[in-house]
């Protein structure tokens, strides 16, 4: 934000205005008072031609560009004398944070679009705001479909984790809701990152139909561990419009999805890791989900926002010394005395 340490100076600003103004008065004053006195008629040498000619259009100009620059030179001297500065506002986290890890259902029914652009999408987008906000703890993704995989390790690195945030997509790892197994991928290596507060963070449309490790059994070792977790199920029964391109094949298919979205079983599993769980039907809902987490974070991070102001006064005075040298130069072609 800028501003001034001694704003009465801009004050002097128009000084320059007000003094041509009574010089053009005098001026007249002047001439009126000349005229009273009668007729003065000038004297032409006789056979000398005409007058002396006047100045080039040339000159003319360069002495017109010259008063200009002097008056800039003038505006920046008087900027300058009234301390312009500009305020820069910084924030420092104060501890590192909650570790985070984001556990993104990559199964083919998530590129079912009751939300846009599609539910995965829709996820995707959002893990990617909440790297880009610049928080200081480290945030991991793991994906799961039928099989599960950790796609980028619990890191402070946010740019290196949105790159490989691109690799998820729907059917990558499967046809196949592997939640237990994902959800045990997310917690070891959460607890192994040993943040202050850890957190995982499932979004999910579905139940269980895959991996050998069951939900509640990754949901009980998430409570002795000390990891908190935060379910989001992401969509609603009924029929949603999808559009799924197979990764293996490449063939796309479109059409009516029928859902059978259980948000029962999500807020069970929610409750028996002494977490939270939020529904996100459409996108405002996700959104406020991920707001929550985010909210959460910064909480147990703790962050200060200082001021510090900046004098932009030398700028100004290298304006005072550019016009004015442009100003001199201009003045002596207009003189002649650069020819």
């Amino acid at each position: 934000m800028p501003g001034f340490a001694e704003p009465l100076a801009l004050l002097l600003l128009p000084l320059p205005l007000f003094a041509s103004l009574a010089a053009t008065l005098l001026s007249r004053a002047r001439g009126r008072a000349k005229s009273a006195g009668g007729y003065r008629l000038p004297l032409l040498a006789w056979a000398s031609g005409d007058a002396a000619p006047s100045a080039s259009g040339f000159r003319r100009a360069a002495r017109f560009v010259s008063r200009v620059s002097l008056v800039f030179a003038y505006a920046a001297a008087v900027v300058a004398a009234a301390g312009p500065y500009t305020v820069e506002h910084r924030s420092f986290w104060l501890s590192r944070g909650a570790d985070v890890v984001f556990v993104l259902d990559v199964s083919p029914s998530m590129a079912a679009r009751d939300i846009e652009p599609d539910r995965l999408g829709a996820a995707k987008a959002l893990v990617r705001s909440y790297l880009e906000a610049g928080r200081p703890e480290a945030i991991g993704v793991v994906l799961f479909g039928r099989e599960a995989a950790l796609l980028a390790p619990p890191s402070a690195d946010h740019e290196a984790v949105a790159a490989r945030l691109e690799e998820a997509r729907p059917g990558v790892l499967g046809d196949g809701t592997a939640v237990g197994l994902g959800l045990a991928v997310a917690v070891r290596h959460v607890h192994a990152a040993r943040g202050l507060v850890d957190r995982v963070v499932l979004v999910t449309d579905g139940e269980n139909n895959a991996g050998g490790v069951a939900p509640e059994d990754a949901a009980d070792l998430a409570r002795r561990y000390g990891v908190e977790l935060v379910v989001v199920g992401v969509g609603g029964p009924g029929e949603a419009d999808i559009v799924y391109s197979d990764p293996e094949t490449g063939r796309t298919v479109s059409g009516a999805y029928a859902s059978s979205f259980d948000a029962s079983s999500l807020q069970a599993l929610a409750f028996r890791a002494g977490g939270a769980y939020f529904p996100a039907a459409d996108s405002s809902a996700l959104e406020r989900a991920f707001d929550w987490a985010a909210e959460r974070s910064a909480g147990s991070a703790g962050r200060r926002s200082v001021e510090r102001r900046l004098d932009r006064s030398r700028a100004w005075l290298f304006l005072v010394a550019a016009f004015a040298t442009a100003a001199w130069l201009l003045a002596r072609v207009a003189n002649g005395g650069a020819e």
